[in-house]
C-alpha cells in the first residue's frame, strides 16, 4: 500500500482508509467522541458522513485530520 501525502485527504475519504493509512488519526475519532473506531460501517462512512451525524464542521474535521495524519508521519520520519 503506497502512503499518500495527508495533504490529500478530503472529505470524501472513508474512516477505514484513513485509519489504514494514517493510524495515529484515531485520536481525533476519539477526542471528538465519535463512534468511528471499531464501527461495521467505518469502511463505507466518509468524513463528510461522520461531520453530518456528530453535527461536526465538515472542514475543520478534515483539517484535523489532516494534521494529525501530518505530525504523525513526522514523529516517525524522525525516529
Amino acid at each position: 500500500m503506497s502512503m499518500m501525502e495527508p495533504q490529500q485527504i478530503s472529505q470524501g475519504w472513508t474512516v477505514f482508509e484513513i485509519l489504514q493509512k494514517y493510524p495515529g488519526t484515531r485520536q481525533v475519532f476519539i477526542e471528538k467522541k465519535t463512534l468511528c473506531l471499531g464501527c461495521y460501517v467505518a469502511r463505507f462512512c466518509s468524513l463528510r458522513e461522520v461531520a453530518r451525524v456528530y453535527k461536526l464542521e465538515t472542514e475543520t474535521l478534515v483539517d484535523e485530520i489532516r494534521q494529525a495524519a501530518i505530525n504523525k508521519t513526522n514523529q516517525h520520519s524522525k525516529e
